[in-house]
């Protein structure tokens, strides 16, 4: 009897040590799975937050173009102005020469 019972305690040792090794195993297998998931996650936020950049980066390209090509354009209508001013001035000036030699 006594003999059987150390048998049985044996035998539920044994499969104890198989129960904590099987669940060390998945432990280590979910940790595992769980370090290849972030990994992917992370691989994936990455690669949102470049091509989000990249975006942005040509919005504000475009964006500043077109402030270039807007500024270009005052740019040319004040020197027309400028030059129509000039013009005027000019020939204002004529004529207040030829009204002081009449």
């Amino acid at each position: 009897m006594a003999k059987e019972i150390i048998d049985a305690i044996r035998q539920a040792e044994t499969e104890a040590v198989k129960t904590v090794a099987a669940a060390e195993r998945e432990a280590e297998e979910i940790v595992q799975q769980a370090q290849e998931k972030a990994a992917e996650v992370k691989k994936e936020m990455t690669k949102q937050a470049r091509e989000k950049a990249a975006e942005e980066e040509a919005a504000a390209r475009e964006e500043c173009g077109r402030m270039l090509e807007d500024a270009g354009k005052q740019e040319k209508e004040e020197g027309i102005r400028l030059e129509a001013a000039m013009a005027d001035k000019r020939r204002q000036a004529v004529e207040a020469v030829l009204a002081e030699l009449m």
